[in-house]
């Protein structure tokens, strides 16, 4: 009987352990917005992109090549930016998550609104558009 019990709690346990959010949208997300406003780091943020994100990715990262090239990193700019998501919302097969974006820099306060917006692609979650406004 004990045995029985043990693997009836093993067998009830284990897909329960696959129910954590790994590789939910949010967190596909949390960790794009980390990369890529947080940090600047646009060749992280485009391993969370697909479709029009990642040719946005490409641009961009064409457009800092040289500066990346001569060793320049965004931490050498000295700006302070915090990254805080709002409520996701589901249309279709896609889900949307806001974003409030604030960066200090040179005492100055910039408050931008972010809208992420991502997809199922080939069963995994990926950001497909990024909007970027100024408050």
């Amino acid at each position: 009987m004990r045995f029985s019990l043990a693997a009836l709690c093993l067998a009830v346990s284990l897909p329960l352990a696959g129910c954590a959010k790994q590789g939910a949208p949010e967190q596909v997300a949390d960790a794009f917005a980390d990369a890529y406003f947080r940090r600047a780091d646009q060749e992280k943020a485009k391993e969370y992109t697909a479709l029009g994100a990642t040719e946005m990715m490409d641009e961009e990262l064409r457009g800092v090549a040289q500066i990346r090239k001569d060793g320049y990193t965004p931490a050498e700019a000295g700006v302070e930016v915090t990254v805080r998501r709002g409520e996701a919302t589901r249309r279709e097969q896609r889900v949307r998550v806001p974003y409030e974006i604030v960066v200090k820099a040179e005492g100055a306060e910039t408050v931008r609104d972010a809208d992420v917006e991502l997809a199922s692609i080939r069963g995994a979650w990926k950001v497909v558009r990024v909007g970027l406004k100024p408050r």
